[in-house]
């Protein structure tokens, strides 16, 4: 799991990085040494919480424009 800069916040635990966020909406996280901490993390951080949300929206759209057709995003 990669995490973002040196932001650091309470209990000592770094931001997850959007990189990881996006294969974790995609389902690409599937070893559990490495989903079991993400999610984890994703419970106790409401900030990452938050990004996971406008991570999920975004590949969401992405997803959408591409099945559409409408690229003009």
């Amino acid at each position: 799991m990669r995490f973002l800069g040196v932001s650091v916040h309470y209990s000592n635990m770094k931001h997850i990085c959007d990189h990881d966020l996006e294969r974790y909406h995609l389902g690409m996280v599937k070893d559990e040494s490495e989903l079991a901490p993400l999610e984890e993390h994703l419970l106790a951080c409401p900030k990452c919480a938050e990004r996971a949300d406008e991570s999920a929206d975004y590949v969401d759209a992405i997803r959408a424009a591409i099945i559409t057709g409408n690229f003009d995003l």
